[in-house]
């Protein structure tokens, strides 16, 4: 249900929560004012304000804990893409020393960057495995590791080429599986259902007069739709959907200066 959501679109981000969120609001405070269950429910006046505190408690701590899980997987995917760049600009430079026999070399980094630009960055948004291309990489590989590329740089250099190859295929690893996972769909479940027993809280703290009730749940179920679509769009800026593709693009162009 909740990757059905999350693959809705920006305006279904938006729309879902604030939509059932408030529709639940506005169903307590018909159960609990309007319905013929109004008189068990004024039986029940009386409970204090600190109930409701001790819930939103648990509910703020869940929301931070999901919110702080995926931000730390969102700056890790920008460190793998920078690593990537970085792994790529020392294999260009490198090659460059080689002069005419570094070129196909030079070739086999741009070949590979815009592989990963036009086929696996559109893949890792859709979190899609099968499409995966390895050929680049494969070609990448046999172009350091080629015997013609052994003969014309020294030894130091051969093993900066070879670091950089690492560096690359480490970053490249990284990117792919933080952009292929997900966060824990249980910490969303349980921070949906502490949101919705603070309303219930609220709804159980206001039950003497409808109009503070109602001014209450709307307060708290605004900041909780807002807490879920902004938890919501951090989530799916670690598919690659809002992570900026500038350093590898930058690092390939440099190829050209």
């Amino acid at each position: 249900m909740i990757d059905l959501w999350l693959a809705s679109g920006a305006l279904g981000i938006v729309l879902v929560p604030f939509i059932l969120l408030y529709s639940l609001a506005a169903g307590i405070v018909w159960l609990t004012h309007l319905s013929p269950l109004r008189p068990f429910f004024v039986t029940c006046i009386g409970v204090t304000g600190p109930f409701f505190a001790s819930v939103a408690v648990l509910f703020g701590l869940f929301s931070a804990f999901l919110a702080s899980d995926v931000d730390h997987r969102n700056a890790e995917l920008k460190a793998a893409i920078f690593r990537e760049a970085d792994g790529i600009r020392t294999i260009l430079r490198l090659a460059e020393t080689a002069g005419v026999e570094g070129q196909q070399l030079t070739a086999a980094v741009v070949a590979y960057a815009h592989s990963v630009l036009t086929k696996e960055w559109p893949a890792m948004r859709e979190r899609n495995v099968e499409s995966e291309d390895l050929g680049a990489l494969r070609n990448l590989m046999t172009a350091v590791l080629s015997p013609q590329q052994k003969g014309t740089m020294s030894a130091p250099t051969q093993q900066a080429l070879l670091q950089g190859l690492i560096e690359v295929r480490q970053a490249r690893l990284g990117r792919l599986s933080l952009a292929r996972g997900a966060s824990d769909r249980m910490n969303w479940l349980a921070m949906l259902a502490l949101g919705i027993l603070t309303q219930v809280a609220i709804a159980v703290v206001q039950l003497e007069r409808l109009r503070p009730q109602a001014l209450a749940l709307f307060v708290f179920t605004t900041a909780f739709a807002t807490t879920v679509v902004l938890i919501a769009f951090a989530e799916l800026a670690v598919s690659g959907g809002a992570i900026d593709a500038a350093p590898l693009r930058a690092a390939v162009a440099s190829a050209r200066q």
